[in-house]
């Protein structure tokens, strides 16, 4: 059953949604807590957040770079999962109030189906944007420092395994 992006995010709200509470973090199970996984996965993404969440496989010689390579892709899925839920919780919430605020002061123009015109969503979406400007930016760094670390201990997995192939 597909539910909209706007009643999943009012369910999630109504929770009081939290990473454990509506999404599983892949990355607080530890190998000792969970079966070994043989093969990597990917789920359905998450109804509020589109973040997909994933499962890693384990390869049963794990070394100690490429642990650490899985735990950090984990770690940066997570955080991506919760900046985006929360974000756009917030854009749900803050268009409601968008909507009824027009709706009252008799400003709105509303299209047949009853959504904010383009204009009018046009409007409410710069506003938002704006007001989102620090945080997103801090969001790009932090993805920034983030995917660097992801390439760099790639590389160093990469390159421990083309020595170790040679022996």
């Amino acid at each position: 059953m597909l539910i909209s992006m706007a009643v999943a995010g009012r369910q999630a709200r109504k929770l009081g949604a939290t990473c454990s509470s509506v999404w599983r973090c892949s990355s607080t199970t530890t190998p000792a807590e969970s079966k070994r996984v043989e093969k990597s996965m990917i789920g359905p993404p998450h109804p509020v957040s589109n973040i997909s969440p994933i499962i890693l496989a384990q390869p049963e010689n794990e070394t100690g770079q490429e642990r650490q390579l899985r735990l950090h892709h984990l770690a940066m899925n997570d955080r991506n999962h919760q900046f985006w839920l929360a974000h756009n919780m917030q854009f749900e919430q803050d268009k409601e109030t968008f909507k009824t605020r027009r709706l009252k002061g008799g400003e709105a123009v509303l299209t047949e189906s009853g959504a904010l015109s383009p204009d009018e969503f046009a409007t409410f979406y710069k506003d938002f944007l704006v007001s989102k400007k620090a945080s997103l930016r801090e969001y790009n760094r932090a993805w920034l420092r983030d995917i660097t670390t992801f390439m760099w201990l790639s590389l160093k997995v990469k390159t421990q395994k083309l020595l170790f192939w040679k022996r």
